[in-house]
């Protein structure tokens, strides 16, 4: 059970300043595992966060612990063993929508959560390992991409980390992307299209950042504005100069009548903008909102 007590502004304040943190680091200094955490801090204010730390330890220090697995079929077998077998990890499709399911804090409590939330669980586990893992969006789809000294696999987060292949990638493409499960001994190597445009590779940020996407987007498909802003606001912390972070902010701001914070957020779009770059719609809404100020 998680102790609740009353640091809430302490907690709130720790959570910022990692997320500001992180704003200013390389990507490859980012502790996706930590963000997260402090992102489910800023919703959970009331809720202790080192439990969930000592957690995520645990976890690290559990494979650093393991012989050194350099194939693939080990690696696997060690992810495996710890996430799914040992803690339960898996996706649920009746919670996938919930609120909750993109909550760092919430997933570690239910053993369940979105596909991004628990692929970032698998990167932590991989960085401690030192292994070659990275995030994957497949048209949509979140997946992890293990690389080893015998080659390569796709792995699915929410289906309790099945390695997965892609069937007729162009069909699927102006269809609906099939992901069809494969077992280790059934894996078959040409079968998977790594080099396909529809496999995009993500950064550490750009998880995060897909990672609060999906919850603003069920905030503003729920007519929650106000909270949508700030789950916004909490993104700029770690990806300061996403320029599409500010002209949404704007737009939401001019549309909630809150004109000195749509003006300031729409200027800050033109100033990270490269010159000369026209931004139409961006100038035209600017010029609108200067002209009701006067």
């Amino acid at each position: 059970m998680i102790r609740v007590y009353d640091g809430n502004m302490e907690n709130q304040q720790n959570a910022l300043k990692i997320l500001r943190r992180i704003g200013k680091q390389e990507d490859d200094q980012l502790d996706l595992a930590s963000a997260a955490l402090a992102l489910a801090s800023l919703e959970n204010p009331a809720t202790e966060s080192a439990p969930y730390q000592d957690h995520l330890d645990a976890l690290a220090a559990y494979i650093r612990a393991k012989p050194v697995a350099d194939r693939l079929n080990d690696q696997l077998r060690l992810l495996r063993r710890l996430l799914v077998v040992q803690h339960k990890y898996q996706g649920n499709e009746n919670r996938d929508d919930a609120p909750c399911a993109n909550n760092f804090m919430d997933m570690i409590d239910q053993k369940q959560g979105s596909s991004v939330l628990l692929g970032i669980l698998y990167l932590h586990v991989a960085q401690a390992a030192g292994w070659a893992m990275t995030g994957l969006d497949l048209s949509g789809h979140f997946l992890l991409r293990l690389s080893a000294r015998d080659g390569q696999v796709l792995i699915d987060p929410f289906r309790a980390g099945q390695t997965c292949y892609i069937e007729e990638v162009e069909e699927t493409f102006f269809n609906e992307n099939v992901l069809f499960d494969s077992s280790e001994e059934e894996n078959d190597e040409d079968s998977l299209d790594f080099s396909s445009a529809l496999l995009r590779t993500l950064t550490h940020r750009e998880v995060l950042l897909r990672l609060q996407h999906d919850v603003k987007r069920r905030l503003l498909l729920d007519d929650q504005i106000e909270p949508a802003i700030t789950v916004l606001q909490n993104m700029l912390l770690f990806a300061p100069k996403q320029q599409d972070l500010w002209r949404e902010i704007g737009y939401l701001q001019a549309e909630r009548g809150h004109i000195y914070a749509a003006i300031n957020a729409l200027e800050t779009v033109r100033n990270l903008a490269p010159e000369p770059m026209p931004l139409k719609q961006t100038d035209g809404l600017l010029q609108e909102l200067r002209w009701r100020l006067n």
